[in-house]
């Protein structure tokens, strides 16, 4: 009833905002936070990294659990420091390992989430693999979708 409610009025209570951690998604992260100040909605975020043991083929000899734990706080870390001059509260920051569409519809169903903000890298290789396409063809709430064009290379003339 709650997701029927929200739809019918357009007013978002709970926007959830997913980030990949690159550069261009500051661009994601201010239209989640508009979208929440204009709808006085709750607003998280969350960042989902591969799960290396689903990776981990034994072939070498390392810790997996010491690696994951690393990647973990260093996700952490930069969300922090995405965070950190918003002008917005953020109810919750999730930084989760595993499938990407699972961890998210997870928390979309948890949290009563009604909208999900992620981009779409426009490149060659997102029209193979496509997180935003994942997302669309599984979640169970609204999804905005920001296109973020592919970055510029930054080239000095010759002398």
């Amino acid at each position: 009833m709650h997701r029927e409610e929200t739809r019918m009025s357009e007013i978002y209570r709970h926007i959830l905002v997913a980030l990949d951690l690159a550069e261009n998604n500051q661009r994601v992260l201010a239209k989640g936070v508009a979208l929440a100040k204009l709808h006085q909605a709750r607003l998280s975020v969350i960042h989902v990294d591969i799960s290396l043991k689903d990776l981990y083929t034994e072939m070498i000899d390392i810790d997996i659990e010491q690696v994951q734990e690393k990647v973990a706080a260093d996700t952490q870390e930069k969300l922090a420091q995405l965070l950190t001059d918003l002008d917005y509260p953020v109810d919750k920051t999730l930084a989760l390992c595993g499938d990407l569409a699972s961890s998210v519809n997870e928390v979309v169903q948890s949290q009563e989430v009604d909208l999900l903000v992620c981009g779409h890298h426009q490149t060659f290789w997102s029209l193979l693999t496509s997180s935003a396409r994942q997302l669309m063809n599984s979640v169970d709430c609204d999804l905005l979708v920001i296109p973020l064009p592919e970055e510029e290379e930054v080239t000095t003339p010759a002398a």
